[in-house]
């Protein structure tokens, strides 16, 4: 990232107007796919919408229904019952559901954001900088959350003791309230949600510390599109079509993330643009342009990584059996790679 990362998104340009024009033979017949993302219709949601409205589903076959999220680990459970042929959620959580429900096969197929952002959050008044400084301290977050329930493995790549803490659950809604009010000295979530829940509650993200599970040996993959088994062995063709859209709104939105989040506000007018770019920008920056994607592209993964991702799940889960990685990313519907390049 030499020139840092307007650099970086200014050498998509030519890359997508060179890479644009391909795209899978179009069927007769649009297929409808119903896709359901990781969380409400906000700013890291909007490359999809910018797909939609400049054609990209379409042009590639497919007849799109989005629908908002309940959350990234719920899009595995949603995709099993039938209810959704895609889905955003978080791959950590659909190896677990993958590993307790067999008879139901499901696949990652594009990986979006190759840094997880799992972190623990403090005031920065807490001076906790790192792990060793969670040691007596009372943390918080809901009983579900996976920064919850991977701290015992986050504790163990960190060198400290997972007992020396104190945890304190409660509900989604209470996280950040709770930390203002000082009755716990950290709490553990995604930095988007987090750190603009803090915001909105009038508490500057430059006033908070966050500790990234990545930095301390935690570097699963996280938030990917994922499919059906069923359904990729179905509808290829449409599998195929839907990734090149999504790839091609992702990286235009990274030109334009004003035209993306236009897009966003067409389906929710009380949002605030400033707010809603604002988190677009930061899901980029963070999560999505990262040294790895530079080098592979958007949407793949490497294969040591994923190995990896999937022995730390299996651990931190205590899954019943380990899958394999074949079971869990499937790379064979990917755009080419120079569709999928950043950067260059």
């Amino acid at each position: 990232m030499k020139n840092g990362f307007a650099a970086i998104v200014a050498g998509l340009a030519a890359a997508i107007v060179a890479g644009g024009a391909a795209a899978p033979a179009r069927a007769a017949d649009p297929v409808p796919v119903r896709m359901i993302l990781n969380w409400k219709f906000e700013g890291p949601n909007a490359p999809f919408f910018l797909a939609e409205d400049r054609g990209y589903f379409a042009a590639n076959g497919v007849k799109i229904q989005l629908d908002a999220g309940e959350g990234s680990s719920a899009p595995p459970s949603r995709i099993a019952s039938g209810a959704y042929d895609a889905g955003f959620g978080d791959i950590t959580s659909m190896i677990e559901f993958s590993a307790k429900n067999p008879q139901v096969p499901l696949r990652t197929v594009f990986m979006l954001y190759n840094r997880p952002p799992l972190v623990v959050v403090s005031l920065k008044k807490k001076a906790i900088k790192k792990p060793a400084d969670l040691v007596g301290k009372t943390l918080g977050a809901p009983v579900f959350d996976a920064g919850y329930r991977m701290w015992p493995t986050f504790a163990k790549a960190a060198g400290i003791d997972a007992g020396a803490v104190k945890w304190i659950n409660m509900q989604p809604n209470l996280r950040e309230s709770l930390l203002i009010k000082g009755e716990v000295d950290a709490v553990t979530g995604y930095d988007l949600t987090v750190g603009f829940s803090l915001k909105a509650i009038g508490v500057s993200m430059d006033d908070t510390d966050m500790m990234y599970y990545a930095d301390y040996g935690i570097d699963v993959y996280s938030n990917a599109i994922m499919v059906s088994k069923a359904f990729a062995d179905k509808q290829p063709a449409a599998l195929k079509g839907l990734l090149a859209a999504i790839n091609r709104g992702w990286r235009e939105s990274l030109l334009d993330p004003d035209a993306a989040i236009t897009a966003l506000l067409k389906r929710d007018g009380l949002l605030k643009r400033d707010v809603e770019r604002e988190r677009l920008e930061w899901a980029a920056k963070r999560l999505i342009v990262t040294p790895e994607a530079l080098e592979i592209g958007l949407g793949a993964v490497k294969p040591e990584r994923l190995e990896r991702t999937i022995d730390i799940v299996t651990a931190a889960f205590a899954l019943p059996a380990r899958p394999s990685a074949v079971d869990v990313f499937d790379a064979g519907f990917l755009p080419p790679a120079a569709e999928r390049a950043v950067g260059k």
